[in-house]
């Protein structure tokens, strides 16, 4: 999980210990020594261990992109490290050996005899089996995370992020067999590699994103978890049918590879953009619900206006960041805002009846915890101890008069 600044007396009796990092530690590890199992595979598929080692190298240009995008999509919420490493892992080691397996052992062994021809097997295998096949091993990290872990997986936004990273896993590892396999029969695998390391990095990504990523992400924010029966087959079918559009090209685009090309820029670039497009939207969605629930709280008196502002905002959260930087303070701004994200993400899922009985003690929790990071921060500010009481968040008698934690600076810190 991403670092944590020391918590609130309170907030550390009410942890306890943190299951969620135990078991997605656990999973790390088995993951990982399953890939040896993967590499097996890769090696006797390409035949020659110096190309597994060339081709994963060209595939950590496509991965690397899909990580640079995700990490901007999940910048506003941040999800725990570990979850993110978990849903990699499993898209590049343990979807391969599962869509492996259940190919070679169950699926081909049934459809074959019924195909007539290698071209229909070909067709089968390509547009039929791959696609349904690999987006159902794909969503399972999506799957865990909705059925859970309900209080790290808040919406659609946390969908697509959990989605994509299993996604540019298992893309991760088939790149590897795709170039490998380039490298080995002809000695160039350089179109390749243009055609799915920069040409279309994020075809798996969206495939997986936009179906089960969204279908699951929008049902987390229903109050029951068996809206699965319904998302997931809703989002599997959207997944399948993207990566089938793609990968049945070949067998209807008529003009070869030229034809390819003009296919590609006039259906999969306008679908990119459309996903890109409603990411933003979706993201433009996370920040107004801060904004509502936070907005909440400042009316309780825990925030002032300008601090709802600052937290709610790109700029305001970026101004927060600059005012303590220069006071040696970052971390614990840091630890500050995402503080209030949970809390926000908290009570919206209070008010759509997602918190179980430990609602009262996980809201007091989180604001003890705000508390403790405003504390540090003032008394850092200051120089010398604050006292900061609940109930009066963002006012603190300071000197004889009551002062506000922006005023530390005689003003709020200004973007400069």
């Amino acid at each position: 999980m991403t670092a944590t600044a020391p918590l609130s007396p309170l907030a550390r009796r009410r942890e306890g210990p943190n299951v969620g990092l135990i078991v997605g530690i656990i999973g790390i590890a088995v993951l990982a020594l399953a890939s040896f199992g993967v590499i097996f595979v890769l090696g006797g598929a390409i035949g020659n261990p110096l190309l597994v080692a060339v081709s994963g190298v060209m595939a950590l240009v496509p991965l690397g992109f899909v990580i640079w995008a995700v990490v901007a999509i999940d910048r506003w919420e941040p999800e725990p490290r570990v979850a993110m490493w978990f849903a990699g892992l499993w898209g590049g080691v343990a979807a391969v050996l599962l869509t492996l397996a259940l190919n070679e052992w169950v699926l081909q062994p049934l459809v074959v005899p019924l195909l007539r021809s290698q071209e229909e097997f070909e067709f089968y295998a390509t547009v039929i089996q791959a696609p349904v096949v690999e987006e159902l091993w794909k969503a399972i990290p999506v799957v865990i995370m909705f059925l859970f872990f309900r209080r790290t997986f808040d919406g659609p936004v946390d969908g697509v992020v959990f989605a994509a990273l299993s996604a540019a896993g298992f893309a991760f590892t088939e790149n590897i067999l795709y170039f490998g396999t380039s490298l080995a029969e002809s000695g160039d695998g350089s179109f390749i590699f243009f055609l799915r390391g920069i040409m279309s990095p994020l075809t798996h990504a969206i495939f997986t994103a936009v179906g089960i990523g969204l279908a699951l992400g929008f049902a987390a924010r229903l109050r029951s978890r068996w809206w699965i029966l319904v998302a997931f087959p809703a989002g599997w079918l959207v997944s399948a049918a993207l990566h089938a559009l793609w990968n049945s090209a070949s067998w209807w685009v008529p003009g070869g590879t030229v034809g390819f090309f003009i296919y590609y820029l006039v259906v999969q670039v306008p679908l990119c953009a459309l996903a890109a497009v409603a990411v933003w939207l979706l993201l433009r969605q996370e920040v107004r619900l801060t904004r509502l629930r936070l907005d909440d709280y400042g009316r309780a008196g825990w925030f002032t206006r300008e601090e709802v502002e600052r937290l709610s905002s790109g700029d305001g959260r970026a101004s927060l960041m600059d005012w303590a930087k220069r006071r040696g303070v970052r971390r614990s701004m840091h630890h500050y805002i995402q503080t209030a994200t949970k809390l926000a993400n908290h009570r919206q899922r209070a008010l759509v009846g997602r918190t179980g009985s430990g609602h009262a003690a996980d809201e007091t929790a989180l604001l003890g915890d705000l508390m403790h990071h405003r504390r540090s921060m003032a008394a850092a500010a200051m120089g010398q101890p604050v006292q900061l009481s609940h109930g009066q968040a963002v006012a603190a008698p300071v000197g004889g008069r009551v002062q506000r934690f922006g005023e530390l600076d005689a003003r709020w810190p200004v973007r400069r």
